[in-house]
Formats: structure tokens, sequence, C-alpha cells
């Protein structure tokens, strides 16, 4: 019967008309498909749902203030979001909506839901299946305290089940509430602990503030009484100001941690004074006057003629200096800074407005968190510890007030504290308060900073110096670097990346010094950008950072960074590592040129051609002996291709080699091939062609390395002819061979013939004199028979031998899978039977083959055998074996006695005729055995070996190829 075709379902119309209550969400929590008993159950409609978010169709039940289900399934949907589990929600109570016009309101209803996700292959989250069950009667039944009888047989096997499911959700419910439970344990001990290292680093701030304090103020008070003084000159004076700026700056930055150590200890207070807030205002912003001239900005004060108010006089300098700065830090040249101040409702108003880039929405909130900056990362256009604005809310809260930053009207940001001017009631307030001044200086220190353009130093005296670019943008530091260093070498200047990347380009330094963190384009940032410039990727660059970070350092050295150091630095040892890395460079340039000379006149006087070509075929460089080759000057054949002036005939195959090369096929070819040289003549030479590719793996150029071989071919001809010849001669040779072997084996059929049969008449008269007459004849008579009958048995197994060595070497061989093990036990068996008196422990392994000849082996293995036989013929417990071994990955037949041995030393002897390491009345034999082993074993291709102690026995190895054992 015929399979009928597989016809794939229509799943939407299946899903559909499930008879559950099913609904599809999507990550987002819209509604993607929900089934007809769903939309049934819930008075919706499909095409009024799918597609919307889950909460906007089905929202709370306003007339009921206790509905909580919406909330519930959120979390339940979460916790499926961010588990990838699914969720089991115990029976919620969700009234749904009837349409307006089936009379509007909402009918009770009671869910039991289900929350499964759906996993892409990747593992992330594809949909949410949203199962519930309608239990709307069960729960209502219940309520009523109807009785169970009154239910019908329907409704009472739906309780049963309900109150199962009940039960089963009520359990996954209170599992749920333990391990929440545990969660909660847990997350209270890691509060505690996060809190108490809270503590931990506010007084650690504290103490180090404080600790600070001291050496700043040991730094500060000698540099001010110094400018004080008079006669200083002018280079002292600049660099006591420059170490008053920088000092006063660290002293803001100390302040501002100690401050937010006190805030987080709850340590810092109040101390109300009257003051007149517009007066405060405007002189903490004339402060900036001067600033804003030299940076052509326009900055509008707007306030009423006075606004008294109660609060602390310091701190509200510190948020006002804090937000002027910030306005001033982020607004560009020409751009305006506005001020303003009014009181509303028995609250005074402070506005800073910049028309700086402004401060994103999703930011808003968070820039005032501490050590949180708007700009992040080594690129950050404006330094700062990010807690200026942190302490500007801490207190403005503290004053009852709050700070907000907005969007400027004219673009910018638009900051604001919200005060009250009034102190809370019961509180000490002081007297009038005016505005300290040096709050504003520390604030000014750090604005004041700008570059000094002077950015090309004077020369140094030595004018064989190195050039160095530094790119540093603290204007004081540069200022210092290159000061120091200008005495020594040729110094330029930059203030970012961005400027720095350009200066190198246009006048490439031997040695960079700059810093990590720059606005604009970062330090790291500038040295990838380098390295990717061919003329600068041997160009040292030292770092500068004030980071301790392993992770920066490691993968800035792996960039091409040949320096590391850290702020605050040595600048002996900075000068110490440019003068290293400049010696460096300068050894590496002397040896660069060194090897280009090497590398031009082994181009230019190689014997053979030489030449760089373009993977078009384009001729760059060529040598003269090339030209000489082909005949043409190096100026004729660099406006020529390789495809001119190669021989019709050997293109195709040289230009397929090159395809190849350049698909990267093949790393290499050589080949040989003609040339037409100018004079038109066709020369063969001997091609080798490499391709070298570039930085990017594309083809660059090939090098070509021509020999002539016109010799060598004229050579090959004539050994073609010599071989031609000496084919012939082998010809002739051969057949005088075969006439020269015929008449041998003629020979030695008539030796075999003619000798036995004397021999035969010889011992068979002699021993019938010794058997029938050797009681009648003397002594000496039937010593001389027995001689005789003894030397014709030897003379007899000579020409055995000698016949037996002569076909080892003659005939074809015929191979086939020969048993050596049955063989070997069957001659063991013959020589026992020999001497039955002599009592040997042998040892053969079993289904031991070899591939050859069986005729020729068995001879083989007699010939072993006998040897093993014979000399443990003085042993006290002779033992002969033969087993498999293994040696140098290969299987040897090894055929072992505890017999006399030999002298490893004289090893090379065994194998050759009549050469024999024992006398003739230790082990009487006749040197031939062995030679005739060996010549059997090498007809086979195969190896044999001999291993022996003296007077602890020997051991014969052979292999032939394709030996075949079951063994190991």
């Amino acid at each position: 019967m015929k399979k009928a075709a597989f016809v794939e379902p229509d799943f939407k119309a299946l899903f559909q008309a499930l008879p559950g209550l099913f609904l599809v969400l999507d990550p987002d929590l819209h509604v993607v498909a929900a089934s007809d008993a769903y939309l049934q159950a819930t008075l919706t409609r499909r095409e009024e749902i799918v597609g919307r978010h889950l909460f906007d169709i089905f929202p709370d039940n306003p007339d009921d203030p206790g509905a909580d289900s919406i909330r519930n399934t959120r979390a339940s949907l979460n916790r499926v979001l961010q588990n990838r589990v699914a969720d089991t929600m115990v029976v919620q109570r969700h009234d749904v909506r009837r349409p307006e016009s089936e009379g509007g309101g909402f009918e009770v209803r009671y869910w039991s839901p289900v929350n499964s996700p759906v996993l892409n292959p990747d593992g992330s989250l594809a949909y949410i299946i949203h199962r519930v069950e309608n239990v709307t009667d069960f729960v209502l039944l219940k309520e009523r305290g109807a009785e169970q009888a009154k239910l019908t047989d329907e409704l009472r096997e739906q309780a049963v089940r309900m109150e199962a499911d009940l039960y089963g959700r009520s359990r996954d419910v209170a599992e749920s509430s333990l391990r929440l439970k545990q969660a909660n344990e847990e997350l209270a001990r890691l509060y505690e602990k996060t809190r108490e290292l809270d503590e931990l680093k506010s007084q650690f701030f504290a103490n180090v503030s404080h600790e600070l304090r001291t050496p700043l103020t040991l730094i500060l008070s000698p540099v001010e009484r110094l400018l004080g003084g008079r006669g200083l000159r002018e280079h002292v004076r600049h660099d006591l100001l420059v170490v008053q700026r920088n000092a006063r700056l660290l002293q803001r930055h100390v302040n501002d941690l100690l401050d937010i150590a006190k805030l987080e200890a709850g340590g810092m207070s109040l101390r109300y004074a009257r003051i007149d807030l517009a007066r405060f205002v405007r002189l903490a912003a004339s402060h900036f006057e001067t600033l804003a001239a030299d940076r052509h900005l326009d900055l509008e004060v707007h306030t009423p003629a006075a606004l008294p108010a109660e609060v602390d006089g310091e701190k509200v300098e510190h948020m006002l200096l804090n937000l002027l700065s910030n306005a001033f830090k982020f607004t560009p040249e020409g751009g305006s800074v506005g001020v303003s101040l009014e009181e509303r409702q028995g609250r005074a108003v402070i506005s800073v407005q910049d028309s700086g880039p402004g401060v994103p929405e999703d930011q808003r909130e968070w820039i005032f968190e501490r050590f949180r900056q708007g700009e992040g990362g080594a690129d950050r256009h404006h330094g700062g510890t990010g807690l200026g604005l942190a302490i500007v809310r801490e207190f403005a809260s503290l004053h009852g007030g709050r700070a907000s930053v907005a969007a400027a009207p004219g673009g910018g940001a638009l900051f604001t504290l919200d005060l009250p001017v009034t102190a809370p009631a019961g509180t000490p307030v002081a007297g009038e308060s005016g505005l300290p001044s040096d709050a504003a200086a520390l604030a000014l220190d750090e604005l004041g900073q700008q570059p000094d353009f002077a950015q090309t130093m004077p020369p140094p005296t030595d004018i064989e110096s190195g050039h160095i670019l530094v790119v540093e943008d603290n204007p004081d530091l540069n200022a210092f670097l290159a000061d120091a260093l200008g005495r020594h070498y040729w110094i330029s200047r930059a203030f970012n990346g961005h400027e720095g990347l350009k200066k190198a380009l246009a006048d490439p330094p031997d040695l960079i010094l700059a810093d990590v963190m720059m606005p604009g384009m970062s330090g790291d940032r500038m040295v990838e950008e380098l390295r990717r410039h061919g003329d600068l990727d041997d160009v040292p660059i030292v770092m500068l950072t004030a980071k301790t970070d392993e992770a920066l350092r490691v993968k800035l050295l792996r960039h091409g960074v040949q320096d590391y150091l850290q702020k605050p630095f040595s600048l002996e040892e900075v000068r110490a590592r440019i003068d290293r890395l400049l010696a460096e460079r300068r050894r590496t340039r002397r040896r660069l040129r060194q090897s280009e000379e090497r590398f031009r006149a082994t181009f230019e006087q190689a014997a053979v051609g030489l030449a760089h070509v373009a993977p078009g075929g384009r001729w760059l460089r060529v040598n003269q002996k090339l030209c000489d080759i082909t005949g043409y000057a190096r100026e004729e054949l660099v406006a020529l291709r390789f495809q001119d002036i190669t021989h019709p005939d050997d293109l195709d195959s040289d230009l397929e080699q090159v395809r190849r090369l350049l698909a990267g096929e093949i790393e290499h070819y050589s080949l040989e091939k003609r040339y037409l040289r100018k004079n038109g003549g066709a020369l063969w030479v001997n091609l080798t062609v490499a391709l070298v590719r570039d930085e990017n793996d594309a083809p660059d150029y090939f090098i070509v390395v021509v020999e002539d071989i016109r010799q060598r071919k004229e050579a090959e001809a004539e050994i073609r002819r010599l071989n031609a010849d000496l084919e012939r001669r082998v010809e002739e040779r051969t057949a005088e061979l075969q006439v020269a072997n015929r008449e041998l084996e003629n020979f030695t059929g008539a030796v075999s013939h003619d000798l036995r049969a004397p021999l035969r008449a010889i011992n068979g008269f002699s021993r019938i004199l010794l058997e029938k007459h050797g009681s009648q004849l003397a002594e000496e008579p039937n010593r001389y028979l027995a001689e005789i009958v003894n030397a014709s048995r030897k003379m007899g197994d000579l020409i055995e031998a000698l016949l037996s060595l002569f076909r080892s070497v003659r005939g074809e061989l015929h191979r086939e899978q020969v048993d050596v093990s049955s063989l070997a036990k069957g001659m063991i068996a013959q020589l026992a039977a020999a001497e039955p008196e002599r009592r040997v422990h042998w040892e053969v392994d079993p289904d031991l083959t070899v591939y050859g000849d069986p005729r020729l082996l068995e001879a083989v293995m007699q010939n072993l055998l006998s040897n093993a036989w014979k000399y443990t013929g003085k042993t006290a417990h002779p033992r002969i074996s033969v087993k498999s071994c293994q040696d140098d990955g290969r299987r040897w037949v090894c055929v072992s006695d505890n017999g006399a041995g030999f002298d490893p030393a004289y090893a090379g002897k065994l194998f050759h005729p009549f050469k024999r390491l024992h006398r003739q009345d230790e082990f009487p034999g006749i040197g031939i055995g062995l030679a005739t082993v060996h010549r059997i074993i090498q007809r086979h291709g195969g190896q044999i070996r001999a291993q022996a102690i003296p007077g602890a026995g020997a051991t014969f190895l052979f292999h032939l190829p394709d030996t075949v054992s079951t063994l190991g």
C-alpha cells in the first residue's frame, strides 16, 4: 500500500482551537497569539488584543481597592524573563471588563495561572506562554458554602482536580516562599556587610583627607612665603606658581573627599547665619569674570537687589562654586554662562545655565551620584573626581532643599538649587556672614590652567639629539616635561590624542611621550591609530598614567607601547628610559641599514638571476645576472612583464602556478621553462618563485630566482645518450650472464651427481667394512675406517650446504603466508627425536606467521633452530624459544637460546660463508648455515640481526616485509 504524502498541519488553527486558555507573549509582554477558549473566557476579541501590551488590555478593577492581580502577574512574568524557568502563581482574582454592548462593567473571575518560557536555540527567550484555568465557579461555590451534594458530577470532578491543583500550587508557593526567605536572609547579610564596608570606606576617606591636609599645608605655606619674597628669578617664580596651583587643586579634591566622608558618616552639620544671598551670588560669580573674558564667554548675572536668607554660608558658597566651575568647564569658547536668583513662595531658587553640550536625559539623575561623571573612559574631555555635583545635592538636602538639572532653553545644561530662606524653627542662627575667598581661588586654579601654545621648544645644542613628541593634556605637566627634556632633545608638544596623531604624521618623531587619559582621543587610541601607519610602526612610545591598572598596562604593551610609567615619576627615570629607547632605535636602524646593504650586495652580486615581480607580472627590480641571462639591459627589462619574455609553449604552466600561489594553494613553486632572449633565441632556466604578502595578507610581490641551466640541459642530453648506450651494453651483458647461469646450473647438477656418487660409495663400503670385518681388523685400521666414514659424511654435509646456499639465491620466490609456529614445533620435535637423551625446555608463540617463500623459510628455521640446539649442547638447563618481539616500531621473529653465545664484537662475521666463532672441537660445523639464512632473508627484502652474551646465549632476529603476527 502506497504511503500518503505528509502534509504539514496548520499549527495556527490547531493552537486557536485548543480547549485550554492560552495566551502567547513576546519578551516585551506584547500579545502575539490567543486561543479561542481564552478569548471567550476573557470576553475579548483577537483583533482587539493582538499586538497590544498585556497590562494595557487587562487593568485591575478600579472598584476593587484590594485588587493586586496585575502586580502579581507582573512579578511572575519578570521572574520568567530573568530566570528562564516556568513560574506557577496562586489563584488570582482578576475581574474582566464586559463589552459596552453587553452593559459594560466588570465580571468576577478567578484564575489559576502558569507562565512558561519558550527559548531560542541559543538559550535566549523567544516567547512566554501564559496559561490560565478558570476556577471561578469552584471558588464562588466554596465562598457560598454550598453543599457537596449540590455540585453536579461535572463540578464535583472539576473540584477534585482543582483542589489537587490548588494543593500543588500551594506547595509550589510554599517552596518559593522558603527560597524567597532564604534569599532575603542572604540579602540582609550582604546588606549588613555592604553597610560595614561603606562605613570603613567613609572612615578611610576621612583619615586619608586629614592625613593629606598636613603635608599640603606644609607645601602651600612655604610656597606662598617664597612667592611673597623679593628677588625671585622668573623661572623659579614660574615653577613655584605651578607647585602652588597644583597643590591647591589637590587641596580641593581632598576637601571634597572629606566632605563626602562626613556626609556618609552623618557628621556633617549646618551653621546657619543671616546673609544677603543676592550679594553672595554676585560675589561668587564675580570671581569668574576674568576667566570669562579670557575665554570670550558671556557671563550674565541676574539677582534682586537683596535677598535675606538664613543658610550655612560656607555650604552655599561651596554649592555655587561647584555649579559655576561645572558650567565654565563644559562651556566652549565663545559660549555663555548665566546665573540667576529669585524668591518663590519663601524659597530661594538659584539657576546656573550654560551653552555647553548639556546633560542627556537618561543621565540627569545619576549625574548627582558620587564618583559618577557624564564622561567616562580615558578619552573624556574634562577631569575631576565626580564629587562636585554629589556634594551640591547633599548640601542642598541638608538645607531642606533640592538640586536638579534640566535642558537649558537655548541648549546646554540648567542646574537649579531650591533652598528655604529661613532656618528650621528653634535652630540657632548667627549674625551676618561674609564670603570667604580661598574656596574661590581653589576652584579657579583648576579652571585657570590653559595650554601654553608655544609648542615648539628651542633646539638643543646637540644637533643630533632625538626628536621627542610630548602629548599631555595637563598644561603644567606638558610645559614641565617640555622644559626639562628640551635641554637634551628636540621637543614638539600636543595636548590631546588627535593633535598628537596629526603632528606625528606630519613630522615623525624619534620617540613619543604620551599620557593615557586625554580629551577627544585617549593615549591608547592614539597608539592604535599610530601603529596603523607603516612609517610610524617602529617609533618607541612611552605612556604616562596616574592609574594603577594592570589590564591597561598589558593592553598598551600588546598594542606596541615600549614602556609604561606611573605618575608621579622621576624625571631622571624618564630621561634614562628615553635614552635607552633612543639608543636601541639607533642600533636597530644601524643594523637595518647594514642588513639592507648586505642584501643589496647579495642581490647584485648573486651568481643567479634575482628579481622582484609585481603580482601582475611587471619586473620591479632585477640584478645584473638576470640581465646577462636574458640579454636585456636593466631599464629595458623593468619595462616588460615576465609574460613578454616567456616561451609561448611554457607560459600556461607558469601562469597556472602563479594562480595557485596567489590563491594560497601553494607557498612556492619551481619549474623549468624557456625564456626568449633579446636576440630571439630560446634559453632554458630553472625558475623558483615565492610570494611575499603585506601586513593585510594581500599579495605584495614575488621573489624570483632564475638559474641558467643550458649546460645542465646539454649534460642531460649527453647522459641520455650514454644511458642508451649503457642499456644496450647491459642487455648484452645480461644475455651473457644468462648463458653463464645456465652453464652454472648444469655444473651444479653435474657436481651434485658426480660428487655425491663417489662419496656414497666411500661411505657405504667403509661402513660395510666396519660392520662386517671390523672385529677381524686391528685397532688402527678400524680407526682409519671410522675417520673415512666421518670425513665422507662431513663432505656430504658440505656439498649439501653449498647446494642449499646456491639454491637460496636462485629461482623465483613464491610468497604466501607461512606458519612459523608450526615449522618451529615440527623441527624441534625432529631434533628431540634424534637425541632423545637431551632434555631441552622450549617455547613457541602460537599463530606466528610471516609472508614469504615456504621452502626457503623452512631452511631459515631449520638452520636457526639447529644452531640453537647445537650451542645449548653443553648447557645444564637448555632453553630455546621462538617468539614475536617488537623493535624500532616493527615486528620481528626472535629465535633465542641460553647456550654458549658469542662475543658481540664479532657478530658481523657470523653471516659470511665459512666464518666461525668457535673451534671445531668445541662445536663442530661448516659455517654455511647462517650465511644461507642471511641470503634468504635478504632475497625477501628483510633484515636479520644477532645479539649475544658470551656464556649466556644468543638471539637471532629477522624481519620480513608484510610480516603478520596475531600476537600483541
